[in-house]
């Protein structure tokens, strides 16, 4: 929100406390709108009306529809993130209830209403449109960056490519679970089940993968 943002700097601290709380109310009408009804429906004006206020006014937060969408992704990650890190702090320095951790908790979410609808619709629109790829790709990196930072504690052997390859198929596997498990899915019963066994598969992944691989795909020794 740098635009906002550096506007109500400009005019004073209880300007700008006000200023974040309206662009809260704005951010949560826009992710209400995209998850009931699509993408195609989310416009600038009815976005103000959700959040009772003026197209113009609107516009003095955000400018453009671009702008806000990109605010609205890393203000969805944001909560996942610091949700990532105190999963992280609790489970100490064990690595492995770190990893634990991490994966069961975005696997659970995948039950969550908001998540089964957010995340599909983010998905339709980012294969129409280059710019919304580009964004989605930011947002999920950074929730890669924290698979990648563990991955590395649990198997230091690993370097940052190995690492990173891991981080994604991890994270591929653990979105794709959506349609099957997710809210009001065929198989969300069986979820507790899929999430033990992913984790624990995924864990010894990890630990038995061996170092980086020549271009042939066989193991560098």
């Amino acid at each position: 929100m740098q635009t906002q943002r550096a506007s109500m700097r400009r005019t004073g601290t209880a300007t700008y406390v006000t200023g974040q709380e309206t662009a809260q109310r704005i951010l949560d009408e826009a992710r209400r709108l995209f998850m009931e009804d699509g993408h195609g429906k989310l416009t600038m004006r009815r976005i103000a009306k959700a959040a009772g206020m003026s197209p113009g006014n609107l516009s003095y937060y955000y400018p453009t529809r671009a702008d806000l969408l990109a605010d609205l992704l890393q203000y969805v990650i944001d909560g996942y993130i610091r949700q990532l890190q105190t999963l992280r702090d609790e489970a100490s320095d064990d690595a492995d209830e770190q990893f634990r951790a991490v994966l069961g908790f975005v696997f659970n979410d995948l039950a969550t209403r908001e998540t089964t609808l957010f995340f599909p619709e983010l998905w339709v629109l980012a294969n129409r449109d280059d710019w919304i790829a580009q964004q989605m790709e930011k947002m999920y990196a950074q929730y890669r960056a924290i698979l990648v930072d563990v991955i590395g504690l649990i198997n230091p052997t690993l370097d940052e490519t190995r690492r990173s390859d891991l981080a994604l198929m991890i994270s591929a596997s653990i979105e794709g679970h959506t349609v099957f498990v997710g809210h009001g899915r065929p198989h969300r019963a069986r979820a507790g089940q899929l999430r033990n066994l992913l984790i624990e598969h995924f864990l010894r992944l990890v630990k038995d993968t061996g170092g980086p691989r020549s271009a042939d795909g066989t193991k560098d020794r």
